[in-house]
């Protein structure tokens, strides 16, 4: 912060937020707890979320994930404080310099810190920057993040995922100062023409909802799409860039509309990248109804593919898949995701990542053709939900398609904690739980104890134990990951998926085992007995068996 001993980037917002780090109720060292603020010290070291408000539960084991993954890379500590109001005798200002030069943010880092304040009653933002880090995080840029992130995810009463970019901008100028060899031309370049509030400008979010009309699900209407991927492409970039009131096409999925809303009028978040894609060449891997436009295997955000589908009014774009399948790694890194998906068969020489594979089918996976069934039974349910919003199966019904187009939490979570309160005993919001924090967040722990609540309340069903089995391997816990898969083939012998994420975790075991370990070769045995099961499966996945022939080949399984 300017002027303050240590360099910090503070950031107050009121209103929903991004969840970086849960805290358990009842926990005696709880730093969630408002009970354990205080402004001497830091209440617990090796924390990056302090949500005293309660207003970040939803993001918390992704955040957390996030913010430790900016201070291993790029020696920056960021911290996020929630607060449910300020004191009538304190300002925002106040409280951040406080909370700076007491709990000594960056103190690790030589002063390189950054904080993201949230105060939940006055729903105020202010960002500043410190010392260390004003010549990257420059007055235009504060003000940029702040207008360009928060302001139209508040309008949707989702400032949480405004959050969730924010984070990524910050990482981007993050990865600046940490590389270096940057003069004062190359920041402003970087600048450019965005908008420059000031450091430290607060920003009163209330005020937007009056300049920017609150979207809802009954203003969808379907529209002609484009007749070819590439005419939906080009027409998208056009409308995006405010030259598109005269072409026709009406190149956004119903979910597309639901999640950005006016494709003549995008964030501008959007419209920051829109030079780099008008200028961009691209190719259009298609094959039937799905096309992706494929910059190629290029590092950078912006490079990461473009997903279409064909509806049965046109080309349109696919943001479903787009935030499902197409992830953003540690910047400048993207992936597309494997999976029993679309698109993921044209895009096989990209980096890929199985932090979405999950052991889903049928009625469980978004398909582009039956879009604009998703959005007729979006609006019913929600006009059912009004009228008996104490009816389990209606409430159920809506968080379940909620899920499957990957709304945001506001849209998701409360009707998941009332359905679960509505009737403790079923497992389905347990299940469909699950789903949702790898789909959306990419959150494990979170995820497995949902499972396991849904396994002890429908102990014979497949999928949970697939699914417990997919969440310890992500996690590490190969030998557990096995235990519950082995359960999954007890259950249904026929079972390609099980066969093959078991090769994968032996082989893993035995990577990670001493070379004296007596159990070493059995794992190996072990992996490739799983290949052959893989295969010899009645049901056979021969894409996944393909992955995992490919993947053990370059650990020279094979």
């Amino acid at each position: 912060m300017r002027g303050v001993r240590w360099g910090v980037v503070v950031l107050l917002v009121a209103g929903g937020v991004l969840v970086l780090t849960r805290y358990i109720p009842g926990s005696p060292d709880a730093p969630g707890r408002l009970s354990s603020f205080t402004l001497e010290k830091r209440p617990q070291e090796n924390r990056f979320l302090f949500d005293y408000a309660a207003i970040l539960e939803h993001y918390e084991e992704g955040a957390q994930r996030y913010l430790r993954r900016i201070a291993e890379r790029f020696h920056i500590e960021m911290l996020i404080v929630t607060l449910p109001n300020l004191s009538a005798a304190r300002t925002i200002q106040e409280l951040a310099v406080d909370i700076v030069n007491h709990w000594q943010v960056g103190r690790d880092f030589e002063g390189r810190g950054l904080l993201l304040v949230l105060v939940d009653e006055q729903k105020q933002v202010k960002l500043e920057v410190g010392y260390q880090l004003e010549d990257v995080f420059t007055d235009a840029f504060t003000g940029h993040v702040e207008d360009l992130q928060l302001k139209p995810y508040f309008l949707q009463q989702d400032i949480g995922t405004g959050l969730v970019a924010v984070l990524e901008e910050l990482e981007r100028r993050a990865q600046v100062k940490h590389q270096g060899g940057y003069n004062p031309g190359i920041i402003a370049k970087l600048d450019g023409d965005l908008l420059a509030g000031g450091a430290g400008a607060k920003r009163q979010l209330t005020r937007y909802r009056s300049e920017y009309p609150q979207q809802t699900t009954r203003a969808l209407t379907a529209g002609t799409g484009a007749t070819t991927p590439g005419e939906a492409w080009r027409s998208m970039l056009s409308k995006w860039a405010g030259a598109g009131s005269h072409i026709k096409a009406d190149i956004y999925t119903e979910m597309t509309k639901l999640a950005m809303g006016d494709q003549n009028h995008p964030d501008q978040r959007t419209k920051a990248a829109l030079d780099h894609w008008q200028d961009a060449s691209f190719q259009i891997l298609q094959d039937g109804d799905h096309a992706v436009i494929y910059f190629g295997n290029k590092k950078g955000w912006n490079n990461a593919p473009f997903l279409f589908c064909k509806t049965t009014s046109g080309w349109k774009f696919d943001i479903v898949h787009q935030r499902r399948l197409v992830v953003m790694g540690p910047n400048p890194t993207w992936m597309v995701e494997q999976g029993n998906y679309p698109y993921v068969h044209l895009l096989p020489k990209v980096p890929q990542s199985t932090g979405k594979d999950l052991p889903l089918s049928g009625e469980d996976l978004y398909s582009c053709a039956r879009d604009e069934e998703y959005a007729r039974q979006i609006r019913s349910l929600e006009n059912e939900v009004k009228q008996r919003p104490n009816n389990f199966e209606v409430v159920m019904a809506l968080a379940r398609v909620n899920v499957i187009i990957g709304r945001r939490p506001n849209h998701v979570q409360p009707l998941l904690k009332r359905a679960k309160q509505l009737n403790p005993g079923h497992p389905e919001p347990y299940r469909i739980s699950a789903i949702y924090n790898v789909n959306t967040f990419l959150q494990y722990q979170t995820a497995l104890k949902e499972i396991e609540v849904y396994i002890v309340k429908r102990p014979g069903d497949v999928f949970g134990y697939n699914m417990q089995g997919f969440l310890h391997y992500r996690l590490g816990g190969y030998q557990k990951s096995i235990d519950a898969l082995n359960k999954a083939v007890e259950v249904n012998p026929d079972n390609a998926y099980a066969y093959a994420l078991m090769a994968r975790d032996y082989a893993l075991l035995y990577k990670n085992a001493d070379k004296i370990d007596p159990r070493r070769s059995g794992y190996k045995t072990a992996a490739l007995a799983m290949l052959r099961n893989a295969k010899a499966a009645p049901t056979h996945d021969a894409r996944r068996v393909a992955w995992l022939t490919s993947w053990l080949k370059r650990r020279q399984f094979l």
